[in-house]
């Protein structure tokens, strides 16, 4: 588990981990590199926690490869400190792992408080992909968000997480398929997540969202992202169809969250325009680079 500022969540988080790995032989590590009261949390509380301090700030990435260096397991599970596991996190996704063609899987993200409205706005335009519904388990067909996923030792060892926190899992999982190993999607299991709070930061996530959403697409070169790249504003057309793909998604997912996304759907708006923008502006900086040969992790 990377932490980074989750003095707030991160004793729920473990609690709730707490209740999964009932019973179980494991290990739990938690990352941190944020020198708030996290620490001292778990030193006081989860004695039996693996806790690695890292004086300088780690991204999400670079957290989860240092965590990865520390496990012994045979199957390794992520979260985050502002999640909420289901008590049945741990044998629901190890059941995709019996396919020794499958070298990762993992599940949707729900929110943890509904009252936090610029939080769902937040949910709704992030997790678009990850909305919890009761469809079926797809290999290879959606990434997976490092809040809610399992790797084989194996894979991690062939892969590294990308040295970034926004699109590390984006990328990560492309380069998992890229390297042979079968990546599993279940949207039915679901960990709750606690969302950004004010819409200051509503504002600021998507303008870091839209930038990072240009950095991985400029790794990826994915057929149909051509376009934008040559004509960037094409990027402010993005909400023409996100928007509504949210809303279907939502109709199989929760009505309920079907309905508080119709009411935030004027902020949806704004967010998804701001993302745009800074997708636009991100672009235009990446023209003025010599391009290199980088490319997804391997």
């Amino acid at each position: 588990m990377p932490a980074y500022r989750g003095a707030a969540t991160i004793a729920d988080c473990l609690e709730s981990i707490g209740r999964a790995t009932a019973d179980r032989r494991c290990e739990i590590i938690v990352v941190e590199s944020s020198g708030d009261a996290a620490a001292q949390i778990i030193c006081g509380r989860f004695p039996g926690v693996k806790l690695i301090q890292s004086p300088q700030r780690l991204t999400a990435g670079a957290a989860r490869n240092r965590g990865v260096a520390e496990a012994s397991g045979r199957l390794l599970f992520f979260t985050d400190q502002d999640c909420l596991v289901p008590a049945d996190w741990i044998l629901r996704l190890e059941q995709h792992m019996a396919d020794p063609a499958i070298g990762a899987a993992g599940g949707a993200v729900g929110i943890r408080d509904r009252s936090n409205r610029s939080g769902a706005a937040v949910y709704f335009l992030e997790f678009l992909r990850h909305f919890p519904h009761r469809g079926p388990a797809q290999t290879n067909a959606n990434f997976l968000v490092g809040c809610n996923s399992v790797y084989r030792a194996a894979a991690l060892k062939a892969v590294r997480f990308p040295d970034q926190t926004l699109g590390e899992d984006v990328l990560f999982s492309y380069a998992l398929r890229v390297n042979g190993f079968g990546v599993v999607y279940d949207p039915s299991v679901a960990v709750l997540h606690t969302n950004r709070q004010g819409w200051d930061e509503f504002f600021a996530y998507n303008r870091k969202m839209g930038a990072a959403a240009a950095d991985y697409h400029d790794l990826l070169r994915l057929w149909w992202i051509g376009p934008f790249f040559r004509a960037p504003l094409l990027a402010f057309v993005a909400p023409l169809v996100i928007l509504p793909s949210i809303g279907l998604s939502l109709w199989r997912s929760s009505w309920s969250y079907l309905w508080q996304f119709v009411t935030l759907s004027p902020m949806c708006l704004a967010g998804n325009l701001v993302w745009a923008a800074a997708f636009r502006r991100r672009v235009l900086e990446l023209r003025q680079r010599p391009r290199t040969q980088e490319s997804i992790p391997s």
